[in-house]
């Protein structure tokens, strides 16, 4: 199975179950994924940049530090889906070893979630493809970075106050040169903020053959932002509930049963059915593992 008009999420048979009979959807902590790296593959590309454009160590530092304000203050909460719905990778990773389902739902209808209004109180959707080739993940994040620099040039980084006991500069001078500089960093700290939406859009290309999408939902860990919380066996995990709406177009278009799922296809199609699901395609994975 291969088409971008249909995207898949890999679950257990409770996950499954769940989504359907409540019609909803849990976005949940990806900082707090089994990927080390999810949220930081950013500042490391700005490293790579400082370092290409022959920064000093200090001012590389400086940068990495205002990057890191971002890892931070920002964490993704979010559905993860594939253009594959039947991989075994896939099965074995997220579908209680081949027990569960793969549930494909309609592109175009996540495209049309992602736009609705959403409560005033969480922030709304966003559909991401992600990008895993590590040339293109730069070219994301270079436009930011020259932004960046360019402020850096002006100054954003420059020691305010008295520069030594031979500064020739009156104190009304030093006060406007530093008034100058604390405006420049504060730009230069918008400016990277500015890549929170970069921050779950990019993956280890060790990770490309799940060709994943994500329905993102960016929380704020700083300040006061709507969201549940769950546990499992090690911790605690942030999530957000979103109502998958009568749109224009049907959520749920298909359901691959797993490799190791024993359930009999007219129990889904009478589940689907009776959450009010029709015309759904219900079959088995074609791979053989057991």
């Amino acid at each position: 199975m291969n088409t971008k008009d249909t995207l898949f999420h890999y679950c257990s048979n409770d996950s499954f179950c769940s989504i359907i009979k409540s019609n909803s959807i849990w976005l949940s902590s990806l900082s707090l994924s089994n990927d080390t790296l999810e949220g930081k593959l950013v500042t490391k590309i700005l490293r790579q940049l400082s370092e290409e454009d022959e920064f000093d160590n200090k001012t590389t530092q400086q940068l990495l530090d205002a990057a890191k304000l971002l890892e931070e203050v920002f964490d993704g909460l979010g559905f993860c889906l594939s253009e594959e719905g039947d991989l075994l990778s896939q099965w074995r990773g997220y579908a209680n070893d081949a027990t569960g389902v793969s549930i494909g739902f309609s592109k175009k209808y996540l495209e049309t979630l992602s736009k609705e209004p959403i409560d005033k109180k969480k922030s709304g959707l966003t559909l991401s493809q992600v990008e895993y080739e590590a040339s293109k993940q730069v070219e994301k994040v270079r436009p930011t970075f020259i932004k960046v620099k360019s402020l850096i040039d002006k100054g954003a980084f420059k020691t305010t106050g008295l520069n030594g006991l031979l500064d020739p500069r009156s104190k009304n001078e030093i006060k406007k040169d530093d008034a100058e500089i604390q405006k420049l960093y504060k730009k230069l700290s918008i400016t990277v903020l500015m890549l929170f939406s970069e921050l779950f859009s990019l993956k280890s290309n060790a990770f490309r053959e799940e060709r994943e999408w994500r329905l993102i939902s960016y929380f704020a860990k700083t300040i006061e932002d709507k969201c549940l919380f769950r546990a499992n066996e090690n911790k605690i995990i942030p999530y957000r509930v979103f109502d998958l709406k009568k749109l224009e177009s049907n959520s749920i278009v298909e359901i691959i049963l797993g490799p190791k799922n024993e359930t009999p296809l007219y129990v889904v199609k009478n589940l689907m059915q009776g959450a009010g699901f029709l015309d759904v395609k219900i079959s088995r994975s074609s791979a053989s593992y057991r």
